[in-house]
């Protein structure tokens, strides 16, 4: 494994192709790219400073991270999105939604929206804390809009796609049922997404 969790040719060239990416996520070694527009470049590792789709100039092999459209969109009921969580409490994850499924636009009007503790999973779940911590990433249904922002992640496409170690925020690999820091050993628990860990934050 190598410096920032990538160990091999083959993770860059999976990670070179078009995504969304969020502010500060790993794109590539800088043995391989260059840090290009939208991209900073730290310990080694070129990693994104903007929310914006990751793309790569193969002629100059440097990664750039593109912004979105300046053409708004705007959030209904139903839409599947990408939120970071901002805060947790008991009995609600408070999240700043990021991203809206299909759409390379930002996002018009009020994007803090709320997960209440009966719409996380399909089963009971006592307290939010247990299953969300502050920075994850998380993909969510909206489930209301006005008079506010209601998320649900409730079903196995929603949970948490990407989430850092709670000790060293190095990033969390899923084993057995648990998320596991490679570099502390740390073990931590998380409503996962069916597909967590796969690379994308594309919906």
């Amino acid at each position: 494994m190598g410096v920032g969790g990538i160990s091999s040719r083959s993770d860059v060239d999976f990670m070179n192709k078009k995504r969304i990416v969020m502010p500060g996520e790993t794109l590539a070694m800088v043995e391989e790219l260059s840090a290009g527009d939208g991209t900073f470049e730290e310990d080694g590792v070129i990693k994104a400073s903007r929310l914006g789709e990751y793309v790569v100039d193969e002629k100059n092999k440097t990664a750039c991270v593109a912004p979105l459209t300046d053409v708004p969109t705007i959030l209904k009921k139903g839409d599947k999105v990408l939120a970071e969580v901002r805060n947790v409490k008991n009995q609600m994850v408070i999240v700043d939604v990021v991203h809206v499924a299909n759409k390379r636009r930002n996002i018009a009007g009020n994007v803090n929206g709320t997960i209440r503790v009966s719409e996380i999973a399909k089963g009971y779940v006592k307290e939010a804390n247990t299953e969300y911590k502050t920075g994850d990433i998380v993909r969510a249904k909206v489930i209301q809009v006005t008079p506010s922002l209601q998320l649900s992640t409730k079903g196995k496409e929603f949970g948490v796609i990407r989430a850092l170690c709670s000790i060293c925020k190095s990033p969390l690999d899923h084993v057995n049922g648990y998320l596991e820091c490679r570099r502390c050993g740390n073990r931590e628990k998380r409503k996962m997404a069916i597909d967590y860990g796969k690379g994308y934050l594309n919906l």
